[in-house]
């Protein structure tokens, strides 16, 4: 769920389930703002993540913009750009180990500065 403030945008989905395939999670529009992190905390079962940005609202246009990463269970992952050069971030997830699904949490936070 997103919230917006004159200062700043958040979402931060409840936990977040991997599958053996990527799973889009997460998604903000930095529109209005200038900066943005995401911060991913693995609860069980080490996940690979990556970080897309897209001009296009429907992302039919996305770019990596963070390399597929492993976190492992029970640490956290970060990404931050100071200007975000996309309109459109979201992150993807999945199994770091085939049929051994883990669950994250993710924090994604646009701001002004």
């Amino acid at each position: 769920m997103a919230v917006t403030t004159n200062n700043f945008e958040t979402v931060a989905p409840t936990g977040l389930l991997s599958t053996n395939s990527y799973v889009a999670l997460a998604p903000i529009d930095t529109g209005p703002w200038l900066s943005l992190a995401y911060t991913i905390t693995v609860v069980t079962n080490d996940l690979k993540w990556t970080v897309y940005g897209a001009n296009a609202s429907d992302y039919s246009d996305e770019q990596v913009v963070q390399s597929e990463a492993t976190v492992a269970a029970g640490a956290t992952g970060t990404y931050a750009v100071a200007q975000a050069p996309y309109r459109y971030y979201r992150i993807k997830i999945k199994a770091a180990v085939a049929d051994t699904h883990g669950t994250a949490t993710v924090v994604g936070i646009a701001k002004a500065s």
